[in-house]
């Protein structure tokens, strides 16, 4: 059965790319097509076929160092000149709307579903890291402006390392009921970005001096290129975590010193070639998903988890977003647009699987009500990615 699978995911793949530019331009993106592919493989190969029982103790590494390699691809891609001039957004939608986005989600879960207030909170921490990779046409698109695009990616980089420790923080809490205090969680913050920052800039450093060197002595070969930054990025991830920091965060830092520091003129392809294998684990892990999310389906849909959801894709997010860029130097186009491209993907299915792994019936509401609102977004942020962009003049 297992390479049924793998076939059926083979065909799809070589289906996408030679047809990719047809499918942009019908609004199906990569992982609409292969979540809907996941569910497929699902309701045909049954609970008996579904490779649903593998190790979570190595499939959740192996889903977080994809994603880690994801921010670390979209930071070195970052134009740190461009915000240098126009920090404000990113500013506003990290310090301002992030917070009130996971205030929002916890009232609103509270108000829809039978959850405690720190279950409601956790529910909103789950849902509330964005993934710029789910609305990649509007970040290429000319016609956006450039601080638009670079406030999204750099907001989407940042917000899911600044939700892990308070994830981290609330699940124990919810799980075993331990003691929750404000002194914890600074600490807790405190502790995962100091590690974080400092171990981004020594093996940035490091890195940047031995490919230097490498270069300089014609040690570079195009088989193993490609690896070169999936292994940067992996390194300050794994490194990052084991000392107990936030590796997501230590990934996008490294990335955006990368782009500021590494200027060669193969930094370019290097990037490319980086990217195009990592978008193949990408479209791997949204099969999964799909896989995922039939199984739970099959088990009946909650309305109030379903309702949860889309108050998470329309109004979670909006509002708090449009509220924090009220007094910024954006027009109203502009602010609907930074308030709706708040895709949720790999940084929530990080979280679910999180949950997933702990075995605890109680979280069972939170994963479904999560599940949902992932798969709402893939759906309606993708199929909204183009004429969106084309809006713009």
């Amino acid at each position: 059965m297992i390479y049924y699978i793998l076939a059926s995911a083979g065909l799809v793949l070589f289906i996408y790319s030679i047809s990719v530019r047809q499918l942009v331009k019908a609004e199906i993106t990569a992982p609409i097509l292969f979540v809907t592919l996941g569910a497929v493989i699902s309701f045909f190969a049954g609970k008996e076929g579904v490779v649903m029982e593998l190790d979570s103790d190595i499939m959740l590494p192996v889903v977080e160092v994809i994603l880690a390699v994801v921010l670390f691809s979209d930071a070195a891609r970052t134009r740190l000149r461009v915000l240098y001039d126009s920090y404000q957004l990113p500013l506003r939608l990290l310090l301002v709307g992030l917070p009130l986005t996971i205030l929002f989600g916890a009232m609103f879960a509270y108000w829809l579903l039978p959850l405690s207030w720190i279950g409601a909170t956790l529910l909103a921490v789950i849902i509330s890291p964005t993934d710029a990779a789910l609305c990649k046409g509007f970040l290429s698109e000319p016609r956006v402006p450039v601080r638009l695009r670079e406030a999204i990616n750099v907001e989407s980089g940042l917000n899911d390392g600044l939700c892990v420790p308070i994830f981290l923080f609330l699940l124990p809490v919810v799980v075993h009921g331990e003691n929750a205090t404000l002194s914890t969680l600074s600490w807790l913050f405190f502790r995962e970005l100091s590690i974080a920052c400092v171990i981004a800039i020594v093996v940035t450093w490091i890195s940047i001096v031995l490919m230097r060197k490498a270069k300089t002595h014609h040690l570079f070969a195009t088989t193993t290129s490609p690896f070169l930054f999936i292994s940067v990025a992996t390194l300050v991830f794994s490194l990052t975590q084991a000392l107990h920091g936030s590796g997501f965060i230590a990934a996008f830092v490294c990335g955006l010193l990368f782009d500021r520091f590494y200027d060669d003129p193969i930094k370019d392809t290097l990037l490319k070639d980086s990217e195009h294998i990592a978008d193949f684990a990408t479209l791997l892990i949204w099969t999964l998903f799909g896989m995922m999310s039939l199984n739970l389906l099959s088990q009946g849909v909650n309305i109030d988890a379903l309702l949860f959801a889309v108050f998470a894709i329309i109004v979670i997010r909006t509002l708090p977003i449009i509220l924090c860029l009220m007094r910024s130097d954006t027009r109203l186009h502009e602010r609907m647009t930074l308030a709706w491209f708040g895709p949720k993907g790999l940084a929530s299915v990080v979280f679910i699987l999180m949950l997933m792994t702990t075995m605890d019936s109680d979280l069972s509401l939170i994963i479904e009500a999560a599940v949902y609102t992932v798969l709402l977004s893939i759906f309606m942020h993708g199929v909204s990615t183009r004429p969106i962009s084309l809006s713009f003049k």
